[in-house]
């Protein structure tokens, strides 16, 4: 990233999809497209665009990305997808978002976590409420057997109490 000596900033540049996803760079994820780059594959660490985004809470480049037809269930090497990623993340309205737009509450990742589960786990309340409201299964255990409301312990978040009372 190059530096301005004036201003002492570092200015960003245009770099490639994935990375402009991650950083919610919209004006360049539209230039990537128009360019031709792949809305559906994955980047060297084996995460696609729209996961990116969804992960780091870039709601414009979302939409975006699936109004050009990314797929809403695109998975990275872990199985996760945007859904799963933002969830764990604690991004409510990329969360509130990808349910809109008919994402799969109850998509399973590698360990069978669902999005549940990581919202859950991270303590991220109002997430979890919004999952349940869309209908996420409260009752899938995960390959360690595990229950999402298992998963509200003190030592993941300070907010594992708030997060039991809505899963009960």
């Amino acid at each position: 990233m190059p530096f301005d000596l004036i201003s002492g900033n570092f200015i960003p540049e245009k770099s490639n999809i994935w990375r402009d996803c991650v950083d919610g760079y919209l004006d360049w994820v539209k230039e990537h497209i128009e360019e031709g780059a792949p809305l559906n594959e994955s980047d060297h660490c084996g995460d696609p665009p729209l996961l990116l985004a969804a992960g780091n809470g870039h709601v414009s480049c979302m939409e975006y990305l699936m109004e050009e037809g990314a797929d809403i269930e695109q998975r990275n090497v872990m199985k996760e997808t945007p859904l799963i990623r933002c969830a764990h993340n604690g991004h409510l309205q990329a969360v509130k978002l990808l349910l809109a737009c008919g994402a799969d509450v109850n998509s399973l990742d590698l360990g069978d976590n669902t999005a549940l589960h990581w919202a859950a786990m991270r303590g991220h309340v109002e997430i979890v409420a919004a999952l349940l409201a869309a209908g996420a299964d409260r009752s899938l255990r995960n390959r360690q057997d595990k229950l999402p409301i298992d998963l509200c312990q003190p030592s993941w978040s300070h907010a594992y109490r708030y997060t039991r009372e809505v899963l009960t």
